[in-house]
């Protein structure tokens, strides 16, 4: 991904440099683009943020750890909670700002002028400025989920302001939510838009339409809890705006077998070796004869014809346990942005808090599982057992309603480390133990916050120091915003 990103913007510096030059009048093509365009830009911030969800690299993305899907064998600094060793809070806000924003807002920028384009149909050059804008409010979520105060009115203005402040967690999310019903708005289904520029669908608008209203319902649901009565109204405009229903509407970035565009999670399952499934989530599943164990975990790595899990955060060795399955090492194995399982749990969720979402609480529940059985390729025999066991059924399982949902979907998100670790925290379960040998710093707890990077202390002292106070603190024990319980 890294080698795509840098052959790209190689070309683009070079391209600068020769307009600048003196001996650009002696071979100028007057035809050619001077800029790079708005659809290969948004092109390059697809990737890196599909790299930030679905790589597993300890300088990158620590969160199936965090949530206790995976653990490491051989060097446990990361699973142990060690946020400050390679400086994450850099390593997010990089990647999501300079590699992911700053091109989706570029990209916004040269459509809006005229003669980036030239004439264009009007209801196209709103489809693209909203699909851009839908990618915008999915990053800038994504960072309020890591940190909470994040810069947001002063970002990515280096000229204007090369010190951003950091704006309430809250209010961005207000804004952001603003800024989602306008894009949806402004979409038009019987038009186009990027085409083959855009690597999650193609172009195809009224997709992109119904990933906007599922992220709408998103918002909503993390606002339930400090925002109820808004809450309510996002998530059931959401619902009638139209939501996921089925699997071909996920949202995947899709990998190839070649070295520079392959899932990134072959370096670190393959190359690497020394990723295993743990003990707890292990357990959790052969405990209920879970179907998707033979897709989960590598049948070839039984021991004694069953599935071992490694001790979370512990040094072991690595052919003691079993591995993750062959499929998630596949070269080819698409990463998942947002799909249609995260969606039937959001809306039972929803709907256990009395929301208007069209059915209950128990029917999404069943939606959830079935949908997440499908999308792993379980015979439908074998979902419909599962379903039909007391300790999985919604009727008899053991719990309260919300930590029923909550549970199924911690199961479903697995591979989807973020979205698994934001949702355990929104909601609370399961109950996750922190290992002995944590850092100091995480006081006994899963973490429930990314800290800053450590430049922010040096390089934006002031703004960086009022955000920390504003939060209670820059650590990993404190809570953003929506995670009220």
């Amino acid at each position: 991904m890294k080698i795509v990103k840098t052959i790209f913007f190689a070309g683009a510096i070079l391209l600068s440099a020769v307009s600048c030059d003196n001996l650009e009048d002696l071979n100028q093509d007057e035809k050619a683009y001077t800029t790079v365009l708005p659809g290969a830009l948004m092109t390059s911030a697809q990737v890196n943020f599909a790299y930030f969800l679905t790589n597993a690299s300890v300088n990158n993305n620590n969160f199936r750890g965090y949530v206790q899907y995976w653990t490491a064998t051989t060097y446990t600094d990361e699973v142990n909670y060690n946020q400050e060793r390679r400086n994450l809070g850099n390593a997010h806000a990089v990647l999501l700002y300079r590699d992911v924003l700053q091109d989706l807002v570029n990209a916004q920028k040269q459509i809006k002028d005229k003669e980036a384009l030239g004439a264009v149909d009007m209801a196209v050059k709103k489809n693209n400025l909203a699909i851009l804008e839908v990618q915008i409010v999915m990053a800038y979520q994504t960072l309020v989920d890591l940190f909470g105060n994040v810069s947001y009115s002063e970002a990515l203005d280096i000229k204007g302001h090369p010190y951003p402040k950091y704006d309430d967690a809250k209010a961005i999310y207000l804004d952001l939510a603003a800024r989602l019903d306008a894009a949806i708005a402004d979409m038009d289904s019987s038009k186009a838009s990027f085409g083959t520029a855009d690597l999650i669908y193609k172009g195809n608008v009224g997709k992109w339409k119904i990933l906007a209203n599922s992220v709408k319902l998103k918002l909503g649901l993390h606002l339930a809890d400090v925002e109820p009565a808004l809450a309510k109204t996002m998530v059931e405009s959401a619902y009638n705006s139209g939501l996921m229903t089925n699997e071909s509407q996920t949202a995947l970035f899709q990998y190839f077998s070649s070295l520079v565009d392959m899932n990134p999670l072959y370096d670190t399952l393959v190359n690497e070796s020394q990723t295993v499934p743990t003990e707890f989530f292990v357990n959790e599943l052969n405990a209920k004869a879970d179907p998707r164990r033979d897709i989960f975990f590598n049948p070839n790595s039984k021991k004694q014809g069953v599935y071992k899990g490694a001790p979370y955060a512990k040094q072991v060795s690595y052919g003691d346990f079993s591995n993750v399955g062959p499929k998630l090492k596949e070269k080819t194995n698409p990463g998942v942005l947002f799909d249609y399982t995260e969606t039937c749990f959001l809306l039972a969720d929803a709907a256990n808090r009395g929301f208007s979402v069209g059915g209950t609480a128990e029917e999404y529940y069943k939606k959830g599982i079935l949908a997440s059985m499908q999308f792993w390729g379980v015979a439908n025999a074998d979902a419909q057992t599962y379903l039909n066991r007391t300790d999985v059924d919604f009727a008899t399982a053991v719990g309260t309603a919300k930590e029923k949902i909550a549970y199924q979907l911690w199961i479903a998100y697995y591979n989807r480390g973020f979205e698994a670790w934001t949702e355990y925290r929104r909601l609370d379960y399961p109950l996750l133990q922190a290992p002995s040998t944590a850092v100091d710093a995480a006081q006994g707890k899963v973490p429930v916050r990314n800290i800053y990077s450590i430049f922010d202390k040096t390089l934006n002292k002031e703004n960086y120091e009022a955000a920390a106070a504003a939060i209670g603190g820059d650590l990993m024990t404190t809570k953003i915003f929506w995670d009220k319980f």
